[in-house]
């Protein structure tokens, strides 16, 4: 099975090295088709003749365009590679920039969430561990009967063991 790992490594970087190679030769190819060209049909145009050398820009674009693609394809790694050398320190930089006040919200809500308990008659923010609420009286929790589980005034059975509270 090792083997099997190194042949498809050995033969994906001679496909890569085909793909720099072939894709080079033809964009470099595609360029002089087209340089040569476009130089025809301007000396054509200024002795007032019909171009000679047209079909080389017809063949040098799409030999550029192609041959681009299959460079890009080639170094593809070496392009992905580079861009995520250059982005992780700015993410790193970013996120120790961005850590004080990441921890500032966490903390905020934190806090928002453990500090208090809302009464479910009249929704007053209630501090953690009383027993009544501080607005209207009612209690905050009521126990039950069957396990002496804390269960909200307002439910009709008890979530830890299901007995009927209303």
């Amino acid at each position: 099975m090792m083997e099997n790992k190194d042949e498809k490594t050995m033969k994906h970087a001679k496909n890569k090295k085909v793909l720099k190679i072939v894709g080079i030769v033809l964009l470099l190819a595609g360029v002089c088709c087209a340089v040569t060209g476009f130089v025809d049909m301007g000396l054509s145009m200024r002795r007032m003749e019909m171009p000679r050398l047209f079909f080389l820009l017809i063949i040098g674009f799409p030999s550029i365009g192609i041959g681009g693609m299959l460079t890009l394809m080639g170094f593809r790694k070496e392009m992905a590679t580079y861009i995520k050398n250059e982005s992780v320190p700015v993410f790193n930089e970013a996120s120790e920039e961005m850590k004080p006040g990441i921890s500032a919200v966490a903390s905020a809500v934190k806090e928002g969430v453990t500090a208090s308990v809302i009464c479910h008659a009249c929704g007053e923010s209630n501090t953690e561990g009383s027993n009544f609420c501080r607005k209207c009286g009612k209690p905050l929790s009521s126990v039950c009967p069957r396990c002496g589980a804390s269960v909200a005034p307002d439910s009709f059975f008890c979530p830890k063991c299901g007995e009927k509270l209303k």
